[in-house]
């Protein structure tokens, strides 16, 4: 608990620096150390995005295989997921990659350090049209749910067909109800790490089609 207490209070010392030497006002200096943080882990996040899009490719391949495979183990769920299992690592298909791990950790790590930084703070000052940023503001969280609704559908094969937008809309309905109780200081992180995650998004797209376009020279 102590070495938590210490990585939620460097957060709070950030936010004090930069609102004290830089000048910034207290929802600037939650924006600015948000999106630095996001964009030194912006590497990282892209490689296990392209990676989990290698993935589903790759998945999507194996399906008349994988269609066998059921039918020949269909009395034997453990055989079915032993040799499933088996496909993928010969397709070079992995969910566990070192990336990937190290990319969700890191992201988790952050996320709740600042969540719970943020809540423990007193913000009180104003920004652009919220009053305070110690209270709620319906406003602005519809933005964060446009924003992350925005960052979603941005990911490649996001918006294959219609059951895939409306899976969507359930982690964006989620976080406005939650963002209705929380301080909109939170909000301003959250808009602005959805902010980053539409920018990685269009850079996983660019990535992607590079890709594609070397596959095709070849």
């Amino acid at each position: 608990m102590e070495l938590w207490a210490l990585w939620t209070n460097v957060f709070t010392v950030s936010i004090s620096m930069l609102t004290s030497h830089l000048g910034l006002s207290e929802a600037l200096a939650i924006i600015l150390l948000t999106l630095c943080v996001r964009a030194a882990m912006m590497p990282l996040s892209l490689a296990s995005a392209h990676q989990m899009h290698k993935n589903k490719l790759a998945i999507a391949k194996l399906k008349p295989m994988q269609a066998k495979l059921s039918e020949r183990h269909k009395s034997n769920p453990r055989e079915l997921i032993k040799q499933t299992m088996a496909l993928y690592r010969e397709h070079g298909i992995s969910f566990f990659s070192k990336a990937m791990l190290v990319n969700l950790t890191s992201r988790t790590v952050f996320g709740i350090g600042f969540f719970h930084a943020l809540s423990r703070m007193s913000i009180t000052s104003k920004f652009l049209w919220i009053a305070s940023l110690t209270k709620p503001n319906f406003v602005l969280n519809i933005l964060v749910g446009a924003l992350m609704f925005l960052g979603l559908i941005l990911m490649p094969g996001a918006t294959s067909d219609t059951s895939s937008m409306l899976m969507l809309m359930i982690p964006v309905i989620i976080s406005i109800i939650a963002l209705l109780s929380l301080p909109a200081a939170i909000g301003v992180y959250w808009a602005s790490s959805n902010a980053a995650t539409i920018v990685q998004a269009l850079l996983l797209r660019g990535m992607i089609k590079r890709a594609e376009q070397r596959t095709s020279l070849v």
